[in-house]
């Protein structure tokens, strides 16, 4: 029994992160971890693919030189009401909303509490009508993006 405690400290503190045994739900993200499609959608997780950066053209231009051996993407996301909304990503990654071509400002971002299986949220107060999340440096092709509305 002492190994087996010893391997599990020893793992843990290399990592540097707690040993999660269930996932911690964020209000708002109460479906994080069971994606639903593969397109960002309000209310939905969603695992989006993404090419890699080189392939990518970002618009706006990213203001920095996509690393090489990095990921991004544009998708569509519609929104019905006008209001605050939190978009949860599942690995780190810079995310940027578009508008007409404009990078919006931020109201808030920051991280989600450990084992919540989330690793950013980005917040903006928008208004109906058609956006582009724009990704970029990610490090897997594919990341776990969430949409909730409310939050402050």
């Amino acid at each position: 029994m002492i190994p087996m405690l010893f391997v599990l400290a020893t793992a843990t503190a290399h990592a540097g992160q707690p040993t999660c045994i269930r996932m911690q739900p964020v209000a708002g993200f109460e479906g994080w971890g069971h994606p639903s499609g593969s397109a960002p959608m309000v209310g939905r997780a969603a695992t989006l693919a993404l090419k890699p950066a080189r392939e990518v053209d970002f618009k706006p231009a990213l203001g920095r030189a996509a690393k090489p051996g990095t990921f991004g993407g544009f998708f569509p996301i519609d929104i019905a009401k006008a209001g605050h909304y939190r978009i949860a990503l599942s690995a780190g990654a810079w995310a940027d909303l578009v508008k007409k071509g404009e990078r919006l400002k931020l109201a808030k971002h920051g991280h989600a509490p450990a084992c919540s299986g989330i690793a950013k949220i980005v917040e903006y107060d928008l208004r109906p009508g058609r956006y582009w999340l724009q990704l970029s440096d990610a490090k897997a092709p594919a990341i776990g993006v969430m949409i909730s509305p409310g939050g402050a």
